[in-house]
């Protein structure tokens, strides 16, 4: 963090502020240490949670192919998580992997944990960055054909990066092995969402943000949880969510140029210090 930001943050940028936190249960301890560091009232609100898929027998096949490989994308913490244990459980010799790629830097970090080496880390935390990041690797698009690459991924999840990859010439498989599920709002939401309206809500993915609206409607109802959403100032990781947001009519006030939690907690302290 540099000496601006630290200063934004030691003068409790927010405040007597109250925010809620939509975010995975990966993303927001770091997230609610950031904000109450700022000063705020930080309610995480678990809008995402994982589980393993039912039917993992093509995550199986794949790694019992790895050979077949060049490259391994993770898109998600998650996904390094579960592929992890799915490979830790074959007979598969770990030494002998492909090339890893990894969607920013938490799920690099989670990935290494797990005994990953990362070869490339897009810099541009999006499915579009890791597309350009490895355009950039092997010297332009062109020498990506006949690449074989495997992407352990969310059940659902966007397909451009697939079809990126597909259309410069690779095999692809992207397999999904785990799923995300809404948890049920717990009490103190519950009675937060009757009784308050935040001043700034974090958004760190398009599901959180769908899910969100989806917890606080089931409380308070469609129309009064649209209105706590417009009434709020809303920050997002990065232009994804920010583009999932629009979608439901609301503009993200605060979007960080880097798209991970540090620079969005930076951003936040910048946007409410400046008095915007």
């Amino acid at each position: 963090m540099n000496s601006d930001a630290e200063k934004l943050f030691a003068q409790g940028a927010l405040s007597g502020k109250m925010v809620f936190i939509a975010a995975s249960a990966k993303l927001l301890p770091e997230l609610a240490e950031g904000l109450r560091a700022l000063g705020a009232d930080a309610l995480p609100v678990a809008v995402l949670e994982a589980k393993e898929i039912e039917d993992n027998a093509a995550l199986d096949r794949a790694i019992a192919n790895l050979n077949q490989y060049e490259w391994i994308i993770f898109t998600s913490a998650w996904g390094v998580s579960f592929f992890a244990d799915h490979l830790r459980k074959s007979v598969y010799n770990a030494a002998g992997l492909p090339k890893i790629c990894a969607i920013g830097s938490a799920t690099s970090a989670a990935a290494e944990k797990r005994g990953f080496h990362i070869a490339l880390m897009a810099d541009e935390f999006t499915a579009e960055g890791v597309m350009k990041s490895m355009e950039q690797y092997h010297g332009g698009v062109k020498n990506l054909s006949g690449f074989g690459v495997l992407i352990p991924r969310a059940l659902e999840a966007r397909e451009f990066l697939p079809e990126a990859l597909r259309s410069a010439g690779c095999r692809v498989d992207a397999i999904p092995c785990y799923q995300t599920v809404r948890p049920e709002p717990d009490a103190e939401l519950s009675v937060r969402l009757m009784n308050e309206t935040p001043d700034l809500i974090v958004f760190t993915s398009a599901k959180a943000v769908q899910n969100f609206l989806k917890t606080a409607a089931a409380v308070i109802g469609e129309t009064t949880a649209r209105m706590r959403l417009h009434e709020a100032v809303a920050a997002v990781i990065g232009p994804v969510t920010a583009a999932a947001l629009e979608s439901e009519g609301k503009k993200a006030e605060i979007i960080p140029a880097e798209h991970a939690v540090p620079s969005l907690l930076a951003a936040i302290a910048d946007f409410f210090k400046s008095g915007r």
